[in-house]
């Protein structure tokens, strides 16, 4: 018999199996981290960037007025590029405060990361991967509480628990969404093609409005 998903399995051999082996609803699992009060709204939009990528920057203040809006969530996600080795460093430094403090803290750090892309670039040049991991620990400053010496050994430990895994899990995330370059938008789990760094909120808003009042005829 062909019913059903186990194609070629007798109906009672396939109940029993069915029964026996059948999966349990997996509790969903953001990744990456809310800009604004919402983690999950009516319109959701996912932006991958990149800490060393000037077009990521450049949208991120966008990004930012987008999560004001209400029933809109936006979502960041690092998503590191090889040729960038320095936005890996900086990515793991964002996921050492992610582990250790809360999803707010974590996003207000996203934030002053960005705003120092100059500076990150300008002095990184001649720079070591532990001066820049001092630097970015510097500009917790403010936002959370944490020595520079376990700042560096969570950063040197490959296996310290919950980073490493942490960024593993937005680079697949983003890999199993076909992200390639940064800044890529998702909505609702789509890719924006069209939506772009330079975007400002009048672009937004008409991409997003459609959505919005669609969902609104819902309720």
């Amino acid at each position: 018999k062909t019913s059903g998903i186990c194609l070629g399995v007798d109906d009672n051999i396939r109940s029993k199996h069915t029964r026996k082996h059948a999966m349990s609803r997996l509790p969903y699992s953001y990744v990456g981290v809310p800009l604004g009060k919402e983690s999950f709204a009516k319109v959701n939009v996912e932006v991958f960037l990149d800490f060393f990528c000037p077009f990521s920057v450049k949208a991120t203040p966008t990004m930012v007025q987008l999560a004001k809006l209400d029933n809109v969530a936006v979502r960041v996600v690092p998503f590191p590029q090889p040729w960038h080795w320095e936005g890996g460093v900086i990515a793991t430094a964002f996921n050492i405060v992610l582990k250790n403090h809360s999803a707010e803290a974590a996003a207000k750090y996203f934030v002053v990361l960005m705003q120092n892309y100059a500076k990150f670039k300008e002095e990184g040049k001649n720079m070591s991967v532990g001066s820049m991991v001092k630097m970015a620990h510097s500009l917790t400053s403010g936002i959370v509480e944490m020595k520079e010496d376990d700042f560096l050994t969570e950063f040197n430990d490959s296996n310290s628990p919950g980073v490493l895994r942490q960024l593993k899990n937005q680079i697949k995330y983003g890999r199993q969404n076909g992200i390639h370059e940064t800044p890529t938008f998702m909505v609702n789990g789509t890719i924006a093609g069209a939506a772009s760094s330079s975007w400002d909120m009048t672009k937004w808003k008409e991409l997003l409005g459609p959505l919005l009042e669609a969902a609104a005829k819902k309720n």
